[in-house]
């Protein structure tokens, strides 16, 4: 019974994590071959404001929360320290904010990637580099027609303490208390 139970539980998760990389290419065959090298009007983020009659890009599968969970899920920390606890010894990250203008092209990529905020160079170039890993979107469009839409999308390093390599052990004391740490 409990091996059963097992494979089933193993069996969705399997089934879930594989679904959502099939989900992130949705967007990718709407317009094969698709090029957009023209220059023309970008609407949003640095540019100006949204006309009223704009349809928004989509992110694949799931809109905002999805995309949110993309950037969450592919944030890696650069080892950036403002200081070290004076307690643990462990380096103390920098925190704060990126925030990255794309523009989504109307073939649906993201395109010309900008720093509008900066934190470091480091934070910087990982906000950039997942900037630069995105799954084609659905594109904008306004009155039919598809359109280049500019976003400014902030980055959030809110992690105060890098997590534990997963090859470093950490020993307890006989009270559970971190020894090494």
């Amino acid at each position: 019974m409990q091996m059963r139970r097992l494979f089933f539980i193993l069996s969705f998760l399997v089934m879930g994590i594989s679904s959502y990389a099939v989900n992130l290419e949705m967007y990718e065959k709407l317009y094969p071959g698709c090029v957009d090298n023209e220059e023309s009007t970008i609407y949003g983020g640095t540019y100006g404001a949204w006309p009223k009659n704009l349809i928004l890009p989509e992110f694949p599968d799931g809109g905002d929360v999805e995309f949110t969970r993309f950037i969450y899920n592919n944030l890696t920390y650069p080892e950036v320290t403002e200081a070290f606890d004076s307690v643990t010894k462990q380096p103390i990250l920098a925190r704060g904010v990126v925030a990255v203008q794309i523009v989504i092209d109307r073939c649906g990529r993201a395109t010309r990637q900008e720093i509008v905020q900066s934190m470091n160079d480091e934070y910087d170039e990982e906000a950039l580099r997942i900037m630069n890993g995105l799954p084609v979107f659905k594109p904008g469009e306004m009155d039919g027609v598809r359109v280049k839409v500019a976003f400014i999308v902030p980055v959030k390093f809110s992690r105060t303490h890098l997590p534990p390599k997963a090859d470093q052990v950490i020993e307890f004391d006989e009270n559970y208390n971190f020894d090494d740490w």
